[in-house]
């Protein structure tokens, strides 16, 4: 956090100030996560009040709170604030108007995490970067991940989540970004939205604010939907395009060779061609690897720092294609989230491993909408495109990923359905082969992480 003590961040932002100034090295709303020197902001959620936290907070270390009301701790200074999101917001407005370097917002229907990582790769190289925890990309995380600012900080990349309309404008006026870039046009988040067509209404709400100076990377294939909001954007737009050259310039591959370990390509466009080997897997990281070139170069990255760091490129989030050990075999852990378009993705990965048995084990895909039926049967038709050995599907939805499957012709002995995680632990546990390849994939409140952590 910038250099400025409690009583000055207090004056800035409005509240009332009890107890000494003092300066504060983070800002933390979890007592757990507390460490020495932190200012604890109490949040009042749905089931915990983070104010009956504060006792737990200060033990750990923290030398002032934010809370509502006069509470009397000596041992703390205290910002007197009814609302703690609302403060922590108010904050990270204060610290980007602080903040004077290029700001990357990432957002889109999948990949958001994958691409901010591999952006993350490229600028921490040889800069000074404050990025995205995890996916901390909602209207508490992206606001905590900019009082992390301070004056050492060169660049800031954020991820941008929603789930609904105004939702991508908010954080978009709270992080003022200079460049952004988005992943895809899918179909998350439809059961609110409505359609592929709102999905993409609600995306480019990014669009207005980002810097007219700056860049924004999307994908080709999107343009259809993204047309209606082109006009808004002020900033210079990026194509790319996997198939051959955009149509209206921009970025595209060449050469492309896949394999279960790496992907190997010629970046193609403005400038220069060069080849790439990136260290993930997967001709959906390819396309999201092109946007984050794109903007890389356009923030000033040479093609060799570009090279060198996606070569070196491994996942900095966790249960996204973690490759861990087991028997003689292991277990791809792509646990975090999914949709139809993410596991059709990692079905292809795993196809590619024509030397040992090929498992998918796939829970449920939430948040569809009028594409849930339609989205787990196609997961189905795959995996008996791709030929893979096994089949679990895990939860109501996937019945209808089962079905697809042995309407396509997977064998019935081929196909396990099963209710929930816990059973698709106990399956797996009795049937396995030691030198299979399991992957693991389903969306986030399937608890698939269960099913890895039991195996391993």
């Amino acid at each position: 956090m910038y250099q400025l003590n409690t009583e000055q961040l207090a004056h800035a932002l409005g509240y009332a100030h009890r107890g000494a100034a003092v300066q504060a090295q983070r800002v933390v709303f979890d007592s757990r996560e507390v460490l020495p020197g932190d200012l604890f902001v109490a949040i009042k959620g749905a089931r915990v009040n983070g104010a009956d936290y504060i006792d737990a907070a200060l033990e750990r270390g923290a030398v002032a709170f934010v809370a509502a009301g006069d509470i009397e701790r000596s041992k703390a200074s205290q910002i007197v604030a009814g609302d703690g999101l609302e403060f922590i917001q108010k904050l990270a407005r204060l610290m980007r108007a602080r903040f004077n370097g290029p700001v990357i917002a990432v957002t889109g229907s999948q990949g958001k995490t994958s691409s901010k990582d591999l952006l993350t790769h490229i600028l921490s190289r040889h800069h000074q970067i404050v990025v995205t925890h995890e996916n901390q990309n909602n209207e508490l995380g992206l606001p905590l991940t900019l009082t992390r600012l301070t004056e050492s900080t060169e660049m800031l990349v954020v991820e941008m989540g929603m789930s609904d309309f105004g939702e991508i404008a908010f954080l978009a006026e709270i992080a003022r970004p200079t460049h952004a870039l988005v992943t895809n046009i899918g179909i998350v988040h439809a059961e609110i939205l409505g359609s592929q067509a709102g999905i993409a209404k609600a995306k480019t709400e990014l669009f207005p604010y980002v810097s007219q100076n700056g860049t924004i990377a999307v994908r080709e294939s999107d343009k259809p939907l993204l047309a209606p909001y082109l006009p808004e954007a002020l900033a210079d737009t990026l194509w790319t395009a996997m198939d051959g050259a955009p149509g209206d310039g921009g970025y595209w591959v060449e050469d492309l060779q896949l394999s279960t370990e790496y992907s190997d390509f010629v970046f193609c466009g403005r400038g220069e061609p060069f080849a790439v080997r990136l260290n993930y897997a997967g001709r959906h990281q390819v396309e999201n690897a092109l946007l984050v070139i794109a903007t890389a170069l356009a923030l000033g990255e040479s093609p060799e720092t570009i090279r060198t760091a996606l070569a070196e490129a491994t996942p900095l989030s966790s249960n996204r294609m973690e490759k861990i050990a087991h028997g003689q075999g292991f277990i791809l852990n792509d646990s975090y989230n999914a949709n139809p378009a993410s596991v059709k993705a990692t079905l292809a990965i795993l196809a590619g491993y024509t030397d040992r048995p090929r498992w998918a084990c796939i829970g449920n895909m939430y948040e569809l909408g009028p594409y849930e039926t339609e989205g787990h049967r196609a997961v189905g038709q795959q995996f008996a495109q791709l030929g893979l050995e096994k089949l679990i599907c895990v939860g109501e939805l996937t019945k209808d990923t089962a079905k697809a499957a042995l309407a396509a012709g997977v064998a019935a002995e081929s196909v396990v359905t099963v209710n929930n995680s816990q059973e698709a632990l106990a399956y797996l546990q009795a049937h396995l082969p030691s030198d299979a390849v399991l992957l693991v994939k389903g969306s986030h409140s399937m608890d698939m992480a269960a099913i890895v952590s039991g195996l391993v």
